[in-house]
C-alpha cells in the first residue's frame, strides 16, 4: 500500500504540475497472464497487488487528468536481479525514461515494460 500512500501524499502537487504523471515501478512477475514459471508466491502476489492498486488509482484520477502508469524495469543485472539478468542498469533506465517521456493521458492505467511493450495483465 506504500505506493498508494505516496500518491495520496503528493496528489495535490501532482495535480498542479505540468506532467501530471505518477509512475510506479513494478514487475511483470505480478502479471497473471504472463505467469509461466510459477513459484515466487510472495513476490508475485505483492506485485500483483500494487498493479491492481495503481490500475484502480488511474481510474479514480481520470477526472483530474492525472496519468498513472505501471513500469516494469526488465530483468536487470543487479544484486537483486543477479548476474544472469538480461539487461544492464543503463539499458533499463534509458528505456524507462523513453517510455515516460512518450506517455500521453490515454496511457493511464497501462502496464509497460522498459522497452515500451505492453505487459499483459
Amino acid at each position: 500500500m506504500a505506493p498508494l500512500k505516496m500518491a495520496e501524499a503528493f496528489i495535490q502537487q501532482i495535480s498542479t504540475s505540468q506532467l501530471k504523471t505518477i509512475i510506479t515501478i513494478t514487475s511483470k512477475m505480478g502479471s497473471i497472464a504472463d505467469n509461466r514459471g510459477g513459484g515466487s508466491y510472495i513476490y508475485r502476489s505483492s506485485k500483483a497487488a500494487v498493479n491492481i492498486v495503481m490500475k484502480s488509482l488511474s481510474i479514480d484520477l481520470d477526472s483530474s487528468r492525472i496519468t498513472a502508469v505501471l513500469l516494469h524495469p526488465g530483468w536487470v543485472r543487479t544484486d537483486m536481479g543477479g548476474p544472469n539478468g538480461l539487461i544492464s542498469t543503463e539499458q533499463s533506465v534509458t528505456g524507462m525514461r523513453r517510455v515516460i517521456s512518450n506517455l500521453k493521458f490515454s496511457d493511464s492505467g497501462k502496464f509497460y515494460a522498459f522497452d515500451g511493450q505492453i505487459v499483459p495483465w
